[in-house]
């Protein structure tokens, strides 16, 4: 089975994106039945070959207002790569352009279409739009967003959603066939480092010292202005901890704000994002919690990869990763995003720090969330569409797992 990726959101900067397709190459290069080749934009033409992936380039436009990303539109370059390679099937991952180019070549060399719903776009903009232009503006272009999103999606042959919350959202919309897979993450590579303490040491931090860590893109979708304001709050009303620390890891449209701070606050530390996978499991493991504000997030694997290396997480109660951290007990989540409430469960968490093992908080990753598990789920759903079986009819073992599984105790944050 040959399979087709075209990504608009694609980042040499990191970000869920580029890890969920990272993860798709490996886990299809060991896999003699299949073939895979992935079309992204780029600052150039080129082909390259990553495990046994054949990644197109395509030349494309700086998106306004990004660091990283690029506007993938050259339609005639994107045709002409699917007639080239004839793919059984094709996966989107955006609402965009690059989303409408593919059904056509879909419509002209009959390939079915599947879409992976990355981006909660509608939600995110819809934020921008009322925060600049008040909540009547906001309203009427929801409802054409809305139009749009369920124009688009019902002309896949599947739109695939990384948690229920978003499944039932989509649906409500009146999007048809959507298929709920959870995502999952290496946990060969992500998992206690004990170069963990080395990184404590680099960063002149004791054990009673207490190091949140954020992993990901500096993007305002990201709130990393809340995060950095979070430790004025910590400051100002400290808990337990001797020292608190923020070590932020990736990189972003936000580098200029992010550097500024790191020169005025002592308890603030950025670096770049890193291509090493063991060094980014070290900084997983040196940190006493992972605090994640982000309010739009369609999933979050770096919740699971913090895990998955013992770490316990701290996110925003329906920001979107809360199906990534349901079975914490007790579990603890932030009632907003704003600085006092991040700050409010970060104190809450110190307070149960060793209230549930690393090794247990891993064991659950483990069971649930294994990238090889999604993926098995996910080739699953192409063969059942390219045999022209009816997506409503799709299940795989274990679907009945919801966030419904665990009954653990909540406290949230105000």
């Amino acid at each position: 089975m040959k399979l087709c990726d075209v990504v608009q959101f694609y980042s040499p900067l990191g970000g869920g994106v580029r890890r969920y397709l990272e993860d798709k190459m490996r886990f299809l290069a060991g896999r003699d039945n299949f073939e895979h080749l992935v079309i992204v934009p780029s600052h150039r033409d080129h082909v390259d070959c990553i495990y046994r992936t054949r990644m197109y380039e395509i030349k494309s436009l700086r998106l306004v207002g990004s660091f990283s990303y690029r506007m993938l539109l050259n339609r005639r370059r994107i045709l002409s790569i699917v007639k080239e390679e004839k793919p059984a099937l094709i996966e989107v991952g955006d609402a965009y352009r690059s989303a409408w180019i593919a059904l056509e070549a879909g419509r002209r060399l009959r390939i079915p279409i599947v879409a992976f719903y990355h981006s909660d776009f509608p939600r995110a903009l819809g934020r921008t739009i009322r925060r600049f232009c008040g909540q009547p503006v906001e309203r009427i272009l929801s409802r054409v967003m809305n139009r749009y999103i369920v124009n688009l999606y019902n002309r896949m042959h599947a739109t695939v959603v990384a948690s229920r919350r978003l499944q039932d959202v989509l649906t409500r919309c009146g999007i048809k066939r959507v298929v709920w897979i959870p995502l999952g993450t290496d946990v060969q590579v992500f998992k206690p480092n004990p170069a963990g303490r080395e990184i404590r040491r680099e960063l002149d931090l004791s054990q009673e010292d207490f190091l949140m860590l954020f992993v990901g893109r500096l993007a305002r979708e990201k709130q990393i202005r809340n995060l950095i304001h979070m430790m004025e709050e910590l400051t100002a009303r400290p808990g337990k901890a001797r020292r608190y620390h923020l070590l932020l890891v990736g990189d972003g449209e936000l580098r200029d704000f992010v550097e500024n701070t790191v020169q005025q606050r002592h308890d603030v530390t950025w670096l770049r994002y890193s291509d090493s996978t063991e060094r980014l499991t070290a900084y997983y493991s040196a940190a006493d919690l992972f605090v994640h504000a982000g309010t739009y997030e369609t999933f979050g694997i770096t919740s699971l990869e913090a895990q998955a290396c013992g770490v316990r997480v701290l996110a925003v109660r329906s920001g979107g990763l809360d199906e990534t951290v349901i079975g914490e007990n007790p579990l603890i989540m932030a009632e907003s995003a704003s600085p006092a409430d991040l700050a409010e469960g970060v104190r809450q968490c110190e307070c149960v720090q060793n209230a549930q093992t690393p090794e247990e908080r891993r064991e659950r990753i483990v069971r649930h969330f294994s990238i090889t598990t999604t993926f098995e789920r996910l080739t699953c759903l192409y063969q059942h569409i390219l045999e022209g079986r009816p997506v409503e009819q799709f299940s795989y073992p274990g679907e009945e797992w919801n966030a419904h599984e665990y009954k653990c105790p909540a406290i949230l944050t105000r």
